[in-house]
């Protein structure tokens, strides 16, 4: 297990924890200055703008050696890794995906406060079996500026992952009044979030004057997905920087059975392939 005795105990309890330092300072700047458009909440419908295609850091979002053990615990299938991890000859790949991103800007001075999402739901479910967490939707938010506790901000109500009864109305909408219950959650440039979207959360009032900037690269098991626009993973082998795991990341929601006409071709077969043609 790469998640630490403290980190499980407080995501099980919980549904989020911080990782600190995720990233350096000099891949936060790079961000900050490679940052084209907000995507804000829904998928582009041109895919060939997403923030992927933006610079190299963004596409080395999806595979930290930070986050990426961590999220194979919260969103893989050990089943499949074990597998994989049979054969000596080949590196096992993730067996988790990128289900979709957000960039977030919209949040000013004045922002009123958003609505409180989320839950046990389609893909917001939560279990742990056996010494095992079992997630769908998982959330990985990167601030790229402080935000301080009474700024605003990412906010949540810690253990509702594993609620049974509904949110109460009057709790939902941010804007007409934040209740006791609200965790408000702070974090400097290079933290990472991560939490379960089968937790209840949201965006409190914002008050500071620097503006908000926030990436959410989301990720769900092999077989299964919350968006309807799916990565192509062929639309970015032509990159000099792309990794054959970070190809693994991009494949669309299936079961990963052998001989599937979606898996990515390893970069090495490809050059061996074009090598004999």
């Amino acid at each position: 297990m790469v998640m630490s005795e403290e980190q499980r105990y407080v995501f099980d309890t919980f549904g989020y924890f911080i990782v600190p330092n995720a990233l350096t300072g000099e891949q936060i700047e790079r961000l900050r200055s490679t940052l084209k458009n907000p995507t804000e909440q829904w998928q582009p419908l041109d895919m060939n703008q997403n923030p992927l295609h933006w610079d190299p850091i963004w596409r080395e979002l999806l595979d930290l050696p930070t986050l990426s053990p961590i999220l194979e615990e919260l969103v893989g299938d050990p089943n499949l890794m074990a597998s994989r991890e049979a054969n000596p000859d080949r590196e096992p790949l993730p067996t988790f995906r990128l289900d979709h991103i957000n960039v977030h800007t919209h949040v000013q001075k004045g922002f009123a406060g958003g609505m409180l999402h989320g839950g046990r739901g389609v893909n917001g479910h939560f279990q742990y079996h056996d010494g095992r967490f079992y997630n769908g939707l998982l959330t990985v938010s990167i601030e790229l500026y402080d935000t301080h506790p009474n700024d605003g901000g990412f906010a949540c109500i810690p253990g509702t992952h594993k609620g049974n009864v509904a949110l109460p109305e009057a709790w939902r909408d941010l804007s007409r009044g934040v209740h006791a219950s609200v965790t408000r959650v702070a974090a400097k440039p290079g933290d990472a979030i991560i939490f379960t979207e089968a937790m209840t959360h949201g965006t409190l009032p914002w008050t500071s004057d620097a503006p908000r900037t926030t990436i959410f690269y989301k990720y769900s098991p092999h077989s299964s997905s919350w968006g309807a626009y799916y990565f192509n993973p062929d639309d970015y082998r032509h990159y000099a920087d792309i990794t054959d795991r970070q190809l693994a990341i991009l494949e669309p929601p299936n079961a990963r059975y052998r001989g599937r006409p979606t898996r990515p071709e390893r970069l090495e077969e490809a050059q061996i392939q074009q090598a004999g043609s």
